[in-house]
Parts: C-alpha cells; structure tokens; sequence
C-alpha cells in the first residue's frame, strides 16, 4: 500500500518539466508577510495595487546571468494551512512572468474593517529559471491597503470620558489602595504569629 502512495506521488507531472535550471528563493526573504516585508513598492506593469484585499508579491533575479523565468512554485502559510501557488509564462488575471520578474497576487486576509486576521506569509519558493544557478528574491511587496505590519485589536465597549472617566479612575485607585492595606495586615498577622 505504501509502495502505491510512493509511487502515485512520482507520477506527478513536473511544473518545471520545460527544462531549465531550479534554483530556490534567498532564505532571508521568507517567514514574512507582504505588510510586513521591508519594501513596499506597488508597480503597475508588476500587479499594480495597493487593492483593498489582496498584496501584491515581486520576485526578482537579481543576476544578469540567470536569464529569465520560466516557472515558479511559492509556498504561504495562513491560517487555513499551506497554500501553494504556481506562476508559468501563461499570463492570468492574478499572476505573471515579466522576464527576470514575477508577481502574484494573494488574498491580504483583511476583515471588514481593515485589519488583518489571515495573511499569507512567505514560508518557501522555487522557480526554474533560463540560466544556470544562483537564488532569487522577494524583491518587494504591494500589501493590501489598510494593512499594517502589526494589526492591533479592535476597540470595543462604551467610550469613557469626562466626569466618567473620572470616576472610574477613583474607584480602580481606591481598589487598589485597599487591596495594599490588606497585603500589608496579612504580613504583619503573619510575622506575629
């Protein structure tokens, strides 16, 4: 049975099977989400954006040796498990290969207001490429708009202000006063008896 599971898993057609070299992505640029990867810079001729739910990921070879690409596989993680995606010289409505470039875009994982609770971050890439060795790179990210790189929680409850605020701020201070006198009477009972 193990031998057939093996065995179904090497019939698979190769992505990259149009000859070519296979070069992996530099290992700096993973382990990161597009809000949160230090270049931000959206091109139109490269996906374009910002968009409002979806980034924008750029790869580059970065040497004139490596000619061009002519496939890629990228590897997310989200919250909903792996993602793997695959960019050929086909062109579609939300990936292409621009010579030594390639983008594609991928849901941000935005909730309705804005802030981010599923982005795809960067886990691994390969890609084969016209030339012969090397790696290549996240080159830059267009994320989402509205994302930040670290989303913060969402205010929520009744608005304090004025004479309320006041008041709650009197009643936490009280509270925590008492609760010092009494820390202080136990240690004393405690050191007498």
């Amino acid at each position: 049975m193990l031998a057939a599971v093996i065995g179904l898993g090497s019939a698979a057609p190769a992505w990259g099977s149009g000859g070519g070299t296979t070069i992996n992505i530099d290992p700096a640029d993973t382990g990161t989400t597009a809000a949160a990867f230090g270049t931000h810079r959206c091109d139109p001729n490269l996906g374009g954006g910002p968009f409002q739910a979806e980034d924008v990921w750029v790869f580059a070879l970065p040497a004139a040796q490596q000619g061009n690409f002519t496939s890629l596989s990228i590897e997310f993680a989200t919250e909903g498990g792996p993602a793997r995606e695959i960019i050929t010289t086909t062109p579609a409505g939300d990936r292409a290969i621009v010579g030594n470039r390639a983008w594609i875009r991928t849901p941000a994982g935005l909730s309705s207001t804005g802030e981010l609770v599923n982005p795809f971050a960067l886990t691994n890439a390969t890609a084969v490429i016209t030339g012969t060795d090397g790696t290549f790179d996240l080159a830059q990210t267009c994320p989402a708009s509205g994302a930040t790189a670290s989303p913060s929680l969402p205010v929520t409850g009744a608005a304090f202000s004025g004479p309320t605020l006041g008041k709650l701020t009197a009643v936490g201070g009280s509270l925590i006063l008492v609760g010092l006198v009494l820390l202080r009477a136990q240690r004393r009972r405690r050191f007498v008896a």
